[in-house]
């Protein structure tokens, strides 16, 4: 874990941003970053930080997150679903395999989580997501790598299509981050995705302040 490390970087106190988008209508953001700019740790930390399986605590604790008013509010309160876009089935596969495996582990997780539920029963995720009930923080990294790497061109738009489904108008997405190398305007021209309010590096939730405070601990 980064927070382990000797000199580590405190920007917890970003999550209190992400907080007050939590089921409200601005619920859905899109960071768009180059590689190497600690999206994904931020990404994991708010896994951390919002999913039920995790006892955060000792974690956040000692951490500028902890000092804020809404803290205990959202600790460790919902089922989080991650999705890495970033990993293919495998050479050679399909935009199908690749949606397909993505559904799949999706399903796998969610009758995991929920044993007494016949996710058979339900064509769709989004059909299978409402019948559970609950709130879920989605958190996507890399959303955009099948177009960063030019794979599955001709069905850009069924991706799209597919993420529009998932998320955008369900009552089931108590908050979804998305992270990106390229903008989502760029692809998404249409309605599909303009639910989301996209931020770079200079203008993230003005998080500038919560960088600058490296720790050293011994």
């Amino acid at each position: 874990m980064l927070c382990k490390d000797p000199y580590f970087v405190d920007k917890s106190a970003m999550i209190a941003k992400v907080n007050e988008r939590v089921k409200t209508k601005n619920r859905f953001l899109c960071v768009t970053k180059p590689r190497r700019f600690g999206k994904t740790s931020v990404l994991n930390m708010l896994g951390a930080y919002y999913g039920k399986p995790y006892h955060s605590e000792m974690l956040f604790g000692g951490l500028s997150i902890s000092m804020c008013r809404d803290y205990a509010l959202h600790l460790n309160k919902y089922n989080v679903i991650r999705i890495s876009m970033n990993e293919l089935p495998g050479k050679g596969a399909s935009y199908l395999d690749y949606i397909g495996r993505v559904t799949a582990i999706l399903r796998n997780d969610i009758r995991e989580a929920y044993p007494g539920l016949c996710d058979e029963e339900f064509l769709s995720l989004p059909d299978l997501l409402t019948a559970i009930g609950d709130e879920f923080v989605f958190l996507i990294d890399e959303w955009d790598y099948m177009f960063s790497q030019g794979l599955y061109q001709e069905n850009q738009r069924d991706f799209l299509e597919f993420l529009r489904d998932l998320l955008k108008d369900r009552p089931y997405v108590a908050l979804a981050y998305m992270t990106g190398v390229l903008p989502i305007q760029k692809y998404s021209t249409g309605s599909a995705l303009n639910m989301f309010d996209e931020y770079t590096m200079l203008n993230f939730l003005n998080a500038a302040r919560y960088t600058s405070e490296i720790q050293h601990k011994t």
